[in-house]
């Protein structure tokens, strides 16, 4: 079964990031999130101070932040300065417990290959496609070099489970290897409904991501998910 009452557990976010990059990260909408740096410090944070809270740990080189509002699902855009360089930060607020998000790797390290990519770069090039595929999804980008259809298509999942979880397909976002699909979910439902990231794999789906994890009675969600692209796309 997809969906279940039980609690979301937490997990440690590990991301790379490169100087000038935006990079999407998940934070409670409710708890603290810590923000500290593999092999480094977190020297100062810049965004828009009404968007969120940030507590300094001067002594430790992190920071604590958590939305100003409890009930927000507006992405917050940060720029985190390190000792290495400057990364961009685009953090979805969610429904779930406080969380850590770790940045890591050479930050400005620009240094070209001498011969060309290895398998090591094509896959790092690989991931970061996938992530920024998820945050155009996430802040309605229309991006030239991909097809865009609006489609707002009723799908059917799990009906026998759950007949009152409503599905529709509004986007889809069609590049040269891998495909977006932005969902709405609504629960119609009379219970309060806990959705599972991981369970919403399956062979082909490279990337999933909720608005947010819990869904009320009423209630209405975002879901991202990143596939590769099959023949009859």
């Amino acid at each position: 079964m997809l969906l279940a009452l039980s609690a979301q557990a937490s997990a440690l976010q590990v991301i790379d990031a490169r100087d000038g990059e935006t990079v999407l990260a998940r934070i409670s909408q409710k708890e603290l999130t810590r923000i500290t740096v593999a092999r480094g410090r977190v020297r100062t944070v810049t965004g828009n101070a009404g968007e969120f809270v940030l507590e300094k740990d001067e002594e430790q080189g992190q920071v604590y932040l958590r939305p100003a509002a409890a009930d927000s699902t507006k992405p917050i855009n940060l720029f985190v300065t390190t000792e290495r360089g400057t990364v961009a930060l685009l953090l979805q607020p969610v429904d779930m417990p406080s969380d850590t998000i770790v940045i890591r790797g050479g930050i400005n390290d620009t240094r070209a290959p001498v011969s060309g990519p290895g398998p090591k770069a094509r896959s790092e090039t690989y991931v970061r496609g996938i992530k920024n595929l998820v945050l155009m999804m996430a802040t309605d980008a229309l991006p030239d070099d991909m097809e865009i259809r609006e489609l707002m298509r009723r799908m059917t999942l799990w009906p026998a489970q759950l007949p009152d979880l409503s599905l529709i397909l509004q986007r889809i976002y069609l590049g040269s290897a891998l495909v977006g699909e932005k969902y709405q979910i609504t629960n119609f439902s009379t219970r309060e409904l806990r959705l599972f990231e991981r369970e919403l794999y399956k062979p082909g789906v490279m990337a999933v991501s909720l608005e947010s994890a819990t869904l009320h009675v009423g209630a209405t969600t975002n879901l991202f998910i990143v596939r590769e692209r099959r023949l009859d796309d």
